[in-house]
């Protein structure tokens, strides 16, 4: 019995190592901070982070869409409003022109996953997209990925003082992540709620994105 228990003591810490905890989000290198506001970008960039606990059954991922889940640090005293609808993802790929691609709403994102699976960043889409606006017609497949998708969704624009608020971004990559090494998340639409002063942009290097 001794043996047994000194033998599951030696290997307690050899099953703790293979286990490493993720890293701080607020840690990432992939971050821009002014005036008081500290904004930090996690690409998810391998498939086996779009689990179905966090995303539905149905994977963003497969129909060439990222998920970039974006920290909002406020250490004012006061809030900042955000503009979600001017959110940008800047593509400059060597020897291509820059491409500057809006965020996808929830709806838009079950449309492209469960409706086109051909989904191409660069092809100019009707806006707005058809069906994004009401759920006529349906599937209960895309129902229920569209609530999976607004529960962990950015779903304010209102950033409250000395607190920190995040959310997931989505954007059309046409399955082009590697792409994600020569962009930038640009956040240029933010005031202090107070006196509608307005904040310098925001541009996140996403070129040191862990591979995760």
């Amino acid at each position: 019995m001794l043996r047994i228990i000194l033998a599951i003591v030696m290997l307690s810490p050899l099953g703790a190592l293979g286990q490493s905890a993720p890293p701080d989000p607020m840690s990432l290198r992939t971050r821009d901070a002014h005036q008081n506001l500290t904004i930090v970008a996690d690409p998810y960039l391998k498939a086996e982070r779009y689990t179905k606990e966090v995303f539905g059954k149905d994977s963003p991922y497969a129909a060439g869409i990222i998920a970039i889940d974006v920290y909002f640090r406020n250490d004012n005293n006061v809030p900042v409003r955000l503009n979600p609808e001017t959110i940008q993802l800047v593509i400059s790929q060597p020897d291509q022109e820059r491409q500057r691609i809006g965020l996808l709403s929830p709806e838009e994102v079950a449309d492209r996953t469960l409706l086109t699976a051909n989904a191409n960043v660069r092809v100019r889409r009707p806006f707005p997209f058809p069906g994004s606006s009401s759920t006529t017609g349906h599937s209960k497949n895309w129902t229920e990925m569209t609530t999976a998708l607004r529960s962990v969704a950015l779903g304010t624009d209102v950033l409250p003082p000395h607190a920190t608020t995040h959310g997931f971004l989505f954007f059309d990559m046409n399955h082009e992540f590697g792409a994600i090494r020569n962009s930038h998340l640009y956040i240029p639409d933010l005031a202090f709620m107070t006196d509608n002063k307005a904040l310098f942009f925001f541009e996140i290097d996403l070129g040191d994105a862990p591979l995760r």
